[in-house]
């Protein structure tokens, strides 16, 4: 099956999507009889999620994920249906949504759990911008809020209308996620934080010949990284940030494998805030690039 940017596991009959690719079973559709107009009840899982319902002036999210980022206002009074890994499956049946949302990266974690607990399911494509975007649209459509999406759209082309650097200027970066139990993946130009350095105008030295896991993600032996000798450094983490930074502050001061990168010598390693640079897109990536652009291109 072809990867589309709104994946449904199952429709019900009131709404209808006009992707292609999406999978319909009349076992698992909430009741038939539900009147033209009414919106569906959505658990979302993700914050990124969240927050995308919320720019789309959506009211009727009746849970959402446990999280140390903070939730639109809007959702103050939704349940919390457990980590964005593992969402409580019990918890989210006793709510009885028309629809809980996840991101796709999770979709073979929690597509065979949903469905086994008569869950209908969404997964929306956040590996990147344009995916998200092309989700926003989607969503739209299918919620009844045309308008508000219409509107992310164009303010997502007027920023980049506006967002320009000197093209011929492409430093070479290296992309690591570092996390807090001592070890790190590369993150290649598939991932999101990936996909953001490429349009801020930076050249992943991994680039998209390696596709990586289903996240972008990839485990690269030291000896290959060495050749691949980077101008910039980037380090994010995906969870335990300080502690999976000070992992990678004294890898880079202890392990002599590191000494042999300029990027290292002449302290360009940068550290990435979790709050802006995570795994997958989210509407803070306009604030993404503003923090790329003075670092990859001081000159403009």
């Amino acid at each position: 099956m072809k990867k589309s940017f709104l994946r449904l596991t199952a429709l019900f009959c009131s709404f209808t999507l006009l992707l292609c690719g999406c999978a319909s079973s009349p076992d698992h559709a909430p009741d038939a009889q539900k009147e033209a107009g009414d919106t569906p009840r959505i658990v979302s899982t993700s914050v990124a999620i969240c927050e995308i319902l919320d720019a789309l002036e959506y009211d009727d999210v009746i849970g959402v994920p446990v999280t140390e980022f903070d939730l639109p206002a809007r959702y103050a009074g939704a349940e919390k249906i457990g980590a964005p890994m593992s969402p409580d499956l019990e918890k989210i049946t006793q709510l009885s949504p028309d629809l809980v949302l996840s991101p796709q990266s999770l979709e073979g974690d929690l597509s065979v759990k949903y469905t086994n607990a008569v869950l209908n399911a969404g997964f929306l494509d956040l590996s990147n911008v344009d995916g998200m975007y092309d989700a926003i649209a989607s969503l739209g459509e299918l919620l009844g809020r045309e308008a508000q999406a219409q509107k992310l759209l164009a303010e997502r082309d007027a920023f980049l209308k506006e967002f320009s650097f000197d093209a011929e200027e492409t430093p070479s970066i290296l992309l690591l996620m570092a996390f807090p139990d001592g070890f790190y993946l590369i993150a290649t130009e598939n991932s999101y934080v990936g996909n953001l350095v490429k349009l801020a105008g930076g050249k992943n030295v991994y680039g998209s010949d390696y596709e990586g896991d289903e996240n972008g993600f990839v485990n690269i032996n030291a000896e290959d990284i060495v050749q691949r000798d980077a101008d910039y450094i980037l380090v994010f983490a995906h969870y335990g940030e300080q502690a999976a930074f000070d992992y990678m502050q004294h890898e880079f001061e202890t392990n002599k494998t590191w000494q042999y990168f300029d990027a290292v010598q002449n302290g360009r390693v940068i550290y990435l805030p979790r709050t802006t640079f995570g795994m997958s897109a989210s509407l803070s990536w306009t604030e993404g690039l503003d923090y790329l652009k003075p670092m990859l291109h001081p000159g403009d």
